[in-house]
């Protein structure tokens, strides 16, 4: 009969390259499943005779048929919208971390914020039995994490919430990044901000928008709605979109940018504009990039903190990996200011600038 170690047929085809002599010893395919596994009760002299075999056979586990025995690989899948978006990159490479002390490797997923890629993704990682999944949905109410747990599969999501799901997730309070903006403004003297956002049911957006509003209302300052651009995600002239807000709005004196992104077309508008950043018009967008840094001036952000995110994401999965019975996780982070020259109406002498 045929026997198999891991999933494939022990030995491996030899016949005939001098390696039968290595399998002549006795070494049952018990032994060396272990020796291959690294597990450290086999007697040393074993494990130098199936060293010795696979060298001389240069064979090489299969991780397929690994999977195939355990049901599940030694992988973990990454599934977000925007590899570009460096809040997205800081998280994943966190998260990766994590998986790589660990033994797990990370497969990537980007779907461009378009569900039909989400759902092809979802579908082909849990075809190949990851053993847990991090997922940034697209939409609160379309998408759809139903297919990992069906199959067993521990997923999370992090950034943005799904409607009926009520598993682990981690996100930062996204009302409060909207509060910490307006009170930064206000106390710059700024009272007709315009909000650059983008359309959608993205919850992140949406509560920092609400955030925004309530609290420039609750400090004497009553939002209108022309105060408010939503630009498509997938709009192909998305600065002629912001010029057009602004033009809209003769008095406005400060701009909340919702993303990083959106933040780099509201500054280049304004540049080109001729409109002095800071002293005519304050700009603070959302989340932390080189660029931010590299301008002048440099640009106040309300930042996420996208290593914590994505550091807590691995050690849940590490958890639900190692079978631990706990409750579902419901992390909130916090965000903070960074303030910079761009929201600054009377300039200082030094601003900081570090991404520390």
């Amino acid at each position: 009969d045929m026997i198999f170690v891991d999933g494939e047929a022990w030995p491996p085809n030899i016949h005939g390259t001098g390696t039968e002599d290595y399998f002549n010893t006795g070494v049952s395919p018990a032994t060396v499943s272990r020796v291959l596994n690294g597990n450290p009760a086999v007697a040393p002299e074993l494990v130098r005779r199936v060293e010795a075999a696979v060298a001389h056979a240069n064979y090489r586990p299969s991780a397929a048929g690994r999977a195939l025995r355990r049901q599940r690989s030694d992988l973990w899948a990454a599934i977000i919208p925007d590899v570009r978006n460096p809040f997205f990159h800081r998280l994943v490479e966190a998260f990766e971390k994590v998986a790589h002390a660990n033994g797990y490797s990370v497969v990537l997923c980007n779907t461009h914020e378009d569900l039909q890629l989400e759902r092809s993704a979802i579908e082909s990682v849990v075809g190949h039995q990851v053993s847990g999944a991090l997922i940034a949905a697209v939409s609160a109410s379309k998408s759809r994490v139903a297919p990992f747990e069906r199959a067993g599969i521990p997923v999370l999501t992090v950034d943005r919430r799904v409607a009926g799901f009520t598993g682990d997730s981690i996100n930062v309070d996204n009302q409060m990044i909207g509060r910490l903006a307006a009170d930064h403004l206000v106390q710059q003297g700024c009272t007709q901000p315009l909000i650059v956002t983008h359309a959608g049911d993205l919850t992140p957006l949406r509560e920092r928008e609400k955030g925004f509003v309530a609290r420039m209302r609750e400090l004497g300052h009553p939002m209108g709605e022309q105060q408010v651009a939503r630009i498509a995600f997938q709009a192909d002239d998305k600065r002629g979109e912001v010029r057009s807000a602004l033009d809209a709005m003769a008095d406005v004196d400060a701009v909340f940018a919702t993303t990083n992104t959106l933040t780099s077309h509201v500054y280049v508008v304004l540049r080109s504009a001729g409109a002095s950043i800071g002293p005519d018009v304050a700009l603070i967008g959302v989340d932390d990039d080189q660029w931010n840094v590299m301008v002048e001036p440099p640009v106040t952000v309300v930042e996420q903190p996208a290593e914590q995110l994505g550091e807590w994401a691995g050690q849940l999965l590490v958890a639900r990996a190692a079978g631990r019975d706990m409750k579902h996780a419901r992390i909130l982070l916090d965000p903070v200011v960074r303030e910079r020259a761009s929201s600054l109406r009377h300039q200082l002498t030094a601003v900081p600038t570090s991404l520390d």
